[in-house]
């Protein structure tokens, strides 16, 4: 990966770890389900206007949205009801080896013992961060989050394998796609929603839209720009730097405990993230300055339609 990438994407999981530790208290006024389908209709009526128009395919995209938006969404949602938090964040993690495995069953990417090392090492990061399993786990939690966690993954492949978009054109596409799923959802599952809708008050909207535009649309319009010139295997363990940054947000804003292992957890995962970013001599011979890391065949940003007719998404 290039070194502008590779900040890239340690910004954009600055920008979900604030982002998503901040909703918990703006998601107060609203059932769950119905606040995703309000922030991605917020995202389609914000980004849509300013977005090019979308190439992917309709029913293609509908799946992608479906995997990486309203059914990731509904799973957690179920989950987290059943779960204790710190379980549920460290199942989320699976999402990683999920994707580098399917990427690697798909030929995406070629099977790599540095990345697959990498990977196992800042997962055991993660798990120092959170913490281990309550004993008293639901099975039906567990399978939800699980199920959330290769959902997530498996919108992943897709994007990679199916998008003829990148950043704001697709992501307005996919915003348009998931509100209704995620309302259609909520309809089946939640109650209330007139009531909530009038009970909500000037600073309750105002924190889903903050969350709609920084937390969700301005981190996940970066990482599906990464995503499309990117290998998996290298980009996807980025998303384990996520738990330490929103425990410290939580701490700092939320004045949740700091703990210990926050510091010890957080040193392993930039460990294992070393071992995967940090470019072997063999790839920096092998390869022209500044394109080290990448899919072979994938150019910088700036050809970014040339590869994209040479075969790649």
């Amino acid at each position: 990966m290039s070194m502008k990438d590779i900040g890239l994407a340690v910004l954009v999981q600055v920008i979900w770890g604030v982002g998503f530790t901040l909703m918990k208290p703006a998601m107060g006024a609203f059932p769950p389900l119905l606040f995703i389908a309000l922030v991605y209709a917020v995202i389609a009526l914000a980004v849509t206007p300013v977005a090019g128009r979308s190439r992917t395919p309709f029913g293609w995209m509908m799946l992608i949205a479906a995997l990486g938006g309203s059914a990731q969404s509904c799973l957690l949602a179920f989950g987290l009801n059943l779960l204790p938090a710190t379980t549920s964040n460290l199942l989320l993690q699976l999402t990683v080896p999920f994707a580098i495995l399917m990427s690697w069953a798909v030929g995406i990417d070629k099977p790599s013992l540095r990345n697959g090392l990498g990977s196992a090492v800042a997962l055991g990061g993660v798990a120092i961060v959170i913490g281990a399993p309550e004993a008293s786990d639901s099975v039906l939690g567990i399978m939800a989050i699980t199920l959330g966690a290769l959902s997530w993954a498996t919108a992943q492949i897709l994007v990679r394998l199916r998008c003829k978009d990148s950043g704001g054109a697709f992501y307005a596409a996919m915003a348009r796609h998931a509100w209704p799923q995620a309302l259609f959802a909520s309809l089946l599952l939640e109650q209330d929603h007139l009531g909530s809708l009038t009970r909500a008050t000037a600073q309750d909207w105002l924190g889903l839209v903050a969350i709609a535009l920084l937390g969700f649309a301005g981190g996940y319009m970066l990482w599906y720009k990464l995503l499309v010139r990117n290998r998996i295997d290298q980009l996807l363990p980025f998303s384990l730097l996520m738990p330490p940054v929103g425990v410290a947000t939580g701490a700092l804003a939320l004045h949740e405990p700091l703990r210990a292992a926050l510091l010890l957890g957080g040193g392993v995962i930039l460990s294992g993230l070393a071992v995967i970013v940090w470019p072997s001599r063999r790839a920096s011979k092998a390869r022209p300055q500044g394109m080290a890391g990448m899919p072979e065949g994938v150019q910088p940003e700036a050809d970014e339609q040339q590869a994209r007719r040479a075969g790649h998404p």
